[in-house]
């Protein structure tokens, strides 16, 4: 499964490299991209300022394309707080916390109990550490995460993001074992670096049920193996 990503930044559609905010490998309009994707089961749609700001930020590009998609995505962002998620998932099916499993664990479970089967928990892994609050601070270690998230029931979905090589194109590079994170949730993802169809291959032979991909889809490299048309 191959699941387009719109990261929105200033209301633009952009890619980050390492995810900095001003080094960039595309800037566009998040609205023409979510016409393009629509037809994809899911969209991976990233409030970037959001997640900087521990708030969502662009809501009204936002609502947009999950309008344009009809619902079809996971949204993640700045959300830190129940009213947050419960925002996110009038949008779309899933929504995608990061930072708040590990920085609000009580105020995270009160909000699973409610919400768990449509919440996935991101990962972003950076320097062998699962990072947050907007991928500039160290939390964890991915053994240390893992049994946090374990503390909360059987989430939707994981996404481990390998922000070392996010935005670069160079390849599939997380070895990590997948065993551990399928007690926690009923889908994996993978982010980052993914540039081939054999990028996907590996991240599939790895443990991962489907991967997020951002400018190896806007630059058609995967043309290949997607799973839905353009």
């Amino acid at each position: 499964m191959i699941i387009p990503s719109i990261d929105i930044e200033g209301g633009r559609a952009v890619k980050r490299v390492l995810g900095k905010r001003g080094e960039y490998v595309f800037v566009g309009d998040p609205l023409v991209l979510a016409e393009r994707f629509k037809k994809a089961p899911l969209v991976h749609v990233v409030d970037l300022d959001g997640a900087e700001a521990g708030r969502p930020v662009n809501v009204a590009a936002v609502e947009k394309v999950a309008e344009v998609l009809g619902g079809r995505c996971q949204l993640g962002g700045g959300l830190r707080s129940e009213e947050a998620v419960g925002w996110a998932l009038s949008l779309c099916q899933v929504a995608v916390v990061g930072t708040l499993p590990f920085r609000q664990p009580d105020v995270f479970r009160d909000i699973a109990g409610k919400y768990r089967s449509r919440l996935a928990a991101s990962l972003d892994i950076k320097g062998g550490r699962v990072v947050v609050e907007g991928w500039r601070e160290a939390a964890a270690s991915v053994e240390e995460a893992v049994a946090a998230l374990s503390r909360f029931g059987r989430l939707a979905a994981v996404i481990v993001t390998a922000v070392d090589v996010e935005g670069t194109g160079a390849g599939f590079r997380l070895g990590i074992n997948t065993a551990p994170l399928r007690e926690v949730a009923d889908r994996l993802y993978y982010a980052g670096g993914v540039k081939s169809c054999g990028d996907v291959e590996a991240a599939l032979q790895a443990g991962f049920d489907g991967v997020i991909v951002g400018y190896a889809l806007y630059r058609g490299d995967l043309r290949g193996c997607l799973d839905f048309s353009l």
